[in-house]
């Protein structure tokens, strides 16, 4: 089977890169989607759950303690469904070259043909994550096939091309494809899988706070609405990603916080309702304080 790692920085697009690519796939059937969650209450899993099989590793990084996991779900996912075409979501925090470590090992050999890295890069946060960790994020960029440009409908033209031009100065071997929501154009021409090569060094982030919490009741949505709003002005601590989906009377909410900006959209139904934030320095006496309100139940961090 042919493997897309899906990369990137947390908040960045890549469920929903992964969701369009599933959905504009002729045969989404011989698909399969490996998920690694940063907390130990998964949710990307649940947001991607359909016609094709999605397994999820949580409670840790491939890049560090999931390793053996991690290599196991790949040999019981080849032979279990033989996917023509397998989707890898690391952790906003995971290492590329830490995945393509694993995907050169011994033990998947005759199962991994081939492999393309996808890295998405928000046009929002772009600054930003250059300045705070330079050598992560010029690594991530560095080692792909392809850099989606994501969010250029929140930045200006002139912004996006000036993007776009840094990114192909970072990584002149890559393609660089503008996109809203991490959906690629139906037209778009990808870059080939080739041979797993040489993943290069790793480069760790550190210093980043995973909470998540189980919530099993109605919520009443003006609370959760309040409460992503205070997640995104970082009252409690620096947030750089939460997601949660939620039942509520109006029916099931997906919010979401990248980039300090809020967002809500209809979805669902779901198991249960669920919550993760990952940040740093995370008040988690004021969070346990606001959930405990909604009727959440801290899974773990």
């Amino acid at each position: 089977m042919d493997v897309d790692i899906i990369a990137g920085y947390l908040g960045a697009g890549k469920t929903s890169c992964i969701q369009g690519l599933i959905e504009s796939d002729e045969d989404p059937a011989g698909l399969a989607v490996l998920v690694n969650e940063f907390g130990e209450l998964g949710l990307d899993g649940t947001l991607l759950e359909g016609a094709t099989p999605v397994v999820e590793l949580a409670s840790g990084c491939i890049c560090c303690t999931l390793r053996l996991d991690f290599r196991t779900q790949i040999k019981e996912i080849a032979d279990r469904w033989r996917p023509r075409r397998l989707l890898i979501e690391p952790t906003g925090v995971a290492t590329i070259a830490q995945v393509v470590k694993a995907l050169r090992h011994p033990d998947l050999e005759g199962r991994v043909t081939g492999a393309r890295v996808v890295v998405l890069v928000d046009a929002l946060t772009f600054n930003e994550r250059l300045r705070e960790s330079p050598a992560f994020f010029t690594a991530q960029v560095a080692q792909a096939d392809l850099l989606l440009l994501n969010k250029i409908d929140l930045v200006s033209r002139a912004r996006v091309a000036a993007l776009q031009a840094a990114l192909e100065q970072l990584a002149p071997a890559a393609w660089v494809l503008p996109t809203v929501r991490g959906r690629l154009p139906k037209d778009a021409v990808l870059p080939p899988f080739h041979a797993v090569g040489d993943p290069g060094e790793a480069e760790v982030l550190t210093g980043l706070d995973s909470l998540s919490w189980a919530l099993p009741r109605p919520v009443v949505l003006a609370q959760a609405r309040r409460l992503f709003r205070d997640l995104a002005a970082e009252r409690f601590g620096r947030v750089e990603r939460a997601k949660g989906i939620l039942e509520t009377p109006e029916g099931w909410r997906r919010l979401d916080v990248a980039a300090s900006r809020m967002s809500e959209e209809p979805w669902g139904p779901a198991p249960e309702g669920r919550l993760v934030v990952i940040g740093r320095e995370l008040r988690r006496d004021l969070l346990t304080e606001a959930l405990q309100a909604l009727g959440g139940q801290e899974a773990g961090h």
